[in-house]
Formats: structure tokens, sequence, C-alpha cells
């Protein structure tokens, strides 16, 4: 499978901190050359949107059409002419995103198969996928502070989303990933991914 130069992806579990190093890297690239792109998944545009409304429970849909809805959301994320993945990167521009396709293998594959899953994400992996490694009990944790509930947050399938994930990246042996220790200071999180962006070396996040 093609990799994307330059595009690097954040995964974990719901309450592992993936926004919270999203924002952290975010602020500290302002300004830096190449210019950062940061970006998540579900996306912001009307499919993404409509998949939020999904994950908080506003609305209803069978876990076979999520799982299409993740994948077309995947599709116009990378391929938008304007704001698309690989536009930015043509640009120059390095990507890093909050969650990708691992997200659609790990979650969805708990009412699909595997296999199904992947034929729906045939996508470009990324340049390197870091993933916050936390137990599901320290994520329900953390979890409590958030205002509501989550349509996948109950802690046994969390456990089964982080077998899911470990069983999915077996499914990529060409991917270059980073398993980083959750329970670590967010800072030094941090820094473990900065020394993989192009950007000079710094002490401080």
């Amino acid at each position: 499978m093609d990799k994307i130069e330059n595009f690097y992806v954040i995964e974990g579990l719901d309450g592992s901190g993936t926004t919270t190093q999203l924002h952290r890297i975010t602020r500290k690239a302002e300004g830096l050359s190449p210019r950062l792109y940061p970006t998540f998944e579900p996306t912001d545009n009307p499919i993404g949107t409509l998949i939020r409304r999904i994950l908080h429970k506003e609305l209803t849909v069978p876990p076979d059409t999520l799982m299409r809805l993740f994948s077309a959301d995947r599709s116009l994320h990378l391929f938008e002419n304007i704001n698309g993945i690989l536009d930015h990167v043509a640009s120059g521009e390095t990507v890093i995103s909050d969650r990708y396709l691992f997200s659609s293998v790990a979650y969805q594959s708990l009412h699909a198969s595997m296999d199904d899953v992947l034929k729906l994400n045939t996508f470009p992996l990324p340049h390197r996928l870091f993933f916050i490694e936390l137990s599901p009990e320290e994520c329900a944790s953390r979890r409590k502070t958030r205002s509501t509930a989550e349509l996948f947050d109950e802690t046994e399938m969390q456990r089964k989303i982080r077998e899911n994930y470990y069983r999915a990246f077996e499914r990529f042996p060409e991917l270059d990933i980073e398993i980083i220790d959750g329970s670590a200071p967010i800072d030094e999180i941090a820094r473990i991914i900065w020394r993989s962006l192009p950007y000079p070396p710094i002490d401080k996040l």
C-alpha cells in the first residue's frame, strides 16, 4: 500500500489524549516551516458532522451504515480538491491527523469482519503512525470529565477496540508505527511525536 510522505497520524482509545497532542503539536509548530496542517476524523464536512451526531447518540443508524459513512468521510478528507490531505501535502505542508483509517478498522470491526472493514479502507498509509497506549480503565477515568457519553465509551467495548487496533497493525507490515506510553507526562508524549516531524529539536513543548 502506498504511503503519503509528510502525513502523520495519532491514534489511541477514547480518552488516551490524541486530541490533546494534536493541539499541543499545532501550537508549537506555529510560524515554522514547513507549515503544519492539523486535521481530524471524523471531519467537520457534512458527512463527518453526521457521524458525530451518531457518535453522540443523537441519531441511530445500523453499524454497516456507520462503517460506510466513515469510509466516505475519509475519502473526502483525502481527495477534496481544495482542502484535502493530498492537496496540503502537495503544497509542501506537513499534515498531522487525530485519527485515520486505523480507527475505522479497530472500531468498526466490533460489528463487522475486519476483512470487510479493510475492503472499505484501501487508502494510502501515513508516513508514520503514533499510537498512544493507555489502558481502557485509565481512559474511562479520563472520559469522566466529558459532558456526554459517546457510542463506543463502554469500557468492555474499549478493551475489544484495543485488541482490534493491534490486530489491525498486523495487517500493515509496511506501517511505520511508534507505540507511546500514554501514562507518560503530556509534554514527554509531545516530544516523542515532535522528534519525528520535520522541525528543529526543542527542549520544551
